[in-house]
């Protein structure tokens, strides 16, 4: 069936269609199959049946973006529903990907490895199926209480609802499937992750490795970069910001690390770079409240993101490849680091949090190495920009306004700084000549 449907295009949508039914046709027969055995060979077969179901849904989705036939794939997704419904997979189960996976544990032998590669597409099937019964009408009527019930303990449950969230990356990851099914997908993902996932519950819930939560933020941002109309990509970074807000704050800033590290996108750079400046002020707020009310709590240390958020702001403004950023290409960014920077450096000077996160050393870096030769970029840009009129000049004068503004008041708040260093150095030296001399 696969390799029939990768022939048939949008012309020939009933033979699509055709598929389709003998395809359901043959479930059905496996159907009355299982209603002959008992045991352990009828739940061996019903599992069969279950995969059969969902790889079937899943290649049937793959044939909803022909318009011509979209109703009636909504349909056939309903009968093969009723198949897993009848082999005792359950709303809850397909949400969170654990009735595939205990399907597919009943049917692993050894010595027949390559069964379970008929079922490739499975989770995608499962994932498809709660997509369907939330777009579809008479999935939903069929559905019924049951779905509602599933959702809402979902969205009761941190365990099941990171098992729910994971499950959409099988769906918004493929380019397989309609942007009409990953649109659905993420209104799913937005009403089960809400704020009840709440960050005190954090240290007592298993949550997935960092790898599962890096895989469908980058699913998600496959649908920013190439959904085709605003109002979806909109859509996908509010779920982008919903799922990373949920995330423990041990791994937050290490999954933005390596978002932003594997970024090809100056404008997606420069949206997770903001995000990371969020975050900082969250967990700023947090630490002045802990000091406030408890004083012993300021042990002087650097925070623990400190480290890491210096390290991706130098990453932008002082490129592993050498010299300062492409202003022309990388403008969004630059500026994205260069407000994260200051939101630092003003950190760093307040009372008793002061210097802090930029010690002598750092500090004189970031003055010569990240924001001297930003400057001279900047210059000589402006210098090219008063000689040659057009749009595409006023254009780049548009975007490195914003750049240039920041970039100064970066500058400032580095003099400051060293300024506060030179009188701590001279007065240390006098310390020490006196109590030589005396």
């Amino acid at each position: 069936m696969h390799a029939n449907l990768s022939e048939c295009d949008e012309e020939h949508g009933m033979s699509a269609v055709d598929l389709f039914s003998a395809a359901l046709r043959i479930g059905n027969a496996i159907q009355e199959m299982c209603k002959t055995m008992v045991n352990h060979r009828k739940e061996e077969l019903c599992s069969i049946l279950g995969l059969y179901a969902l790889q079937n849904i899943a290649l049937v989705s793959s044939e909803s973006k022909h318009q011509n036939i979209q109703s009636t794939c909504g349909s056939v997704v309903l009968q093969y529903s009723k198949l897993l419904m009848f082999c005792g997979f359950t709303y809850l189960g397909l949400l969170t990907g654990n009735d595939v996976t205990s399907a597919t544990t009943k049917l692993s032998k050894e010595e027949d490895d390559n069964f379970l590669d008929c079922f490739s597409f499975a989770m995608d099937g499962a994932s498809l199926v709660v997509v369907w019964t939330s777009m579809h009408d008479d999935m939903s009527k069929y559905a019924g209480a049951e779905f509602e019930s599933a959702l809402k303990e979902v969205q009761d449950n941190c365990i099941r609802k990171w098992e729910a969230i994971n499950m959409f990356r099988y769906v918004l990851s493929s380019v397989n499937y309609s942007w009409a099914i990953k649109s659905h997908s993420l209104d799913l993902l937005l009403t089960l992750v809400d704020d009840k996932c709440s960050e005190e519950t954090n240290d007592h819930v298993d949550f997935p490795c960092s790898t599962q939560i890096f895989a469908i933020l980058k699913a998600i941002e496959r649908v920013m970069i190439a959904a085709p109309d605003t109002l979806m990509r909109k859509k996908a970074f509010s779920a982008l910001k919903r799922v990373i807000s949920v995330v423990p704050s041990t791994q937050r800033f290490d999954i933005l690390q390596a978002l932003i590290e594997n970024s090809m996108f100056p404008s997606l750079t420069a949206i997770l770079l903001d995000l990371v400046k969020n975050e900082v002020l969250r967990e700023s707020r947090r630490a002045d409240q802990v000091n406030g009310s408890d004083r012993s709590q300021d042990s002087g240390e650097s925070p623990p993101w400190a480290s890491q958020v210096l390290e991706l702001v130098e990453l932008i403004l002082r490129p592993p490849e050498g010299g300062p950023p492409c202003l022309r290409d990388h403008s969004e960014e630059v500026l994205s680091a260069l407000n994260l920077l200051r939101l630092i450096l003003i950190i760093d000077s307040r009372g008793s949090r002061s210097a802090k996160m930029l010690r002598d050393e750092k500090i004189r870096a970031v003055y010569s190495e990240w924001l001297l030769p930003l400057r001279s970029v900047v210059t000589g840009i402006q210098s090219e920009l008063e000689k040659d009129g057009g749009d595409d000049e006023n254009q780049m004068a548009c975007l490195l306004n914003p750049v240039q503004l920041v970039l100064h008041r970066c500058i400032e708040l580095v003099e400051e700084k060293m300024k506060v260093l030179f009188i701590s150095d001279q007065w240390l030296c006098g310390v020490k000549y006196y109590l030589c001399h005396t």
